[in-house]
């Protein structure tokens, strides 16, 4: 039997929330929960948005590692594109 794969990882971020990321068949997705807090000062929206995008940049490296290609997402952040380490 062939298994489709599927990568998921979840990663905390600031103000007690998680993200997680999934890849598999059906594409690619995230959740952030919970939500940010509306009322953030515009500093810990930024501090949320970059480990945000931090965490982002580590699932999307480990997933092009898995993969051994190339991996380009385009989302209303624009295009992220993380090319497979040298494998030792």
């Amino acid at each position: 039997m062939n298994t489709p794969f599927r990568h998921i990882r979840a990663f905390s971020l600031p103000y007690g929330a998680t993200v997680t990321f999934n890849w598999g068949a059906e594409g690619f997705d995230r959740v952030v929960d919970p939500k940010p807090p509306p009322d953030l000062s515009p500093r810990q929206r930024q501090q949320f948005l970059d480990a945000y995008l931090a965490a982002r940049r580590d699932f999307l490296n480990d997933l092009s590692a898995m993969l051994g290609g190339p991996v380009v997402i385009l989302d209303e952040m624009g295009v992220h594109t993380s090319h497979p380490g040298a494998r030792q």
